[in-house]
């Protein structure tokens, strides 16, 4: 009896030791994605919407993703618009959305992006809209 309660003992503490590595694992990934986000600016390099190529448009605006979610559209040194942002752990996303009175432009952004490949330094990502392939890739400066 005494050795089955120490078992059950044992085998408890494993659950809970593998569930609390698993949230802390949780923790550092978000503070990385997070950290990876927040740390520069970024430019769009790529923006595709089937075989319409709409990079041109993002020309002169730089992403500064902050850690409240918020991310500012910069062009020309000033503060275009201000839209949230998040990111999925689970699905590898990143969801974005402008306010309705932001440039079309920027309401390109909106959705959620599956991220395709990534380092520190840039991000590919892409959605269906429409059905249409968009893809997006962002470069830090």
């Amino acid at each position: 009896m005494k050795q089955l309660l120490i078992l059950s003992f044992s085998f408890l503490m494993l659950v809970g030791c593998k569930k609390a590595i698993k949230r802390t694992q949780e923790q550092i990934a978000e503070t990385l994605i997070v950290k990876a986000m927040t740390d520069g600016r970024w430019t769009v390099t790529v923006y595709t919407d089937g075989t319409t190529d709409y990079k041109p448009e993002f020309d002169g605006y730089e992403f500064q993703f902050k850690t409240d979610r918020k991310v500012d559209a910069i062009k020309n040194a000033t503060t275009e618009s201000t839209g949230t942002w998040n990111e999925d752990r689970v699905n590898i996303a990143i969801m974005a959305d402008y306010p309705d009175n932001a440039t079309s432009t920027l309401q390109r952004l909106d959705g959620v992006w599956k991220m395709k490949d990534s380092n520190w330094t840039w991000v590919k990502a892409e959605q269906i809209i429409n059905g249409k392939l968009v893809k997006l890739e962002l470069t830090k400066k």
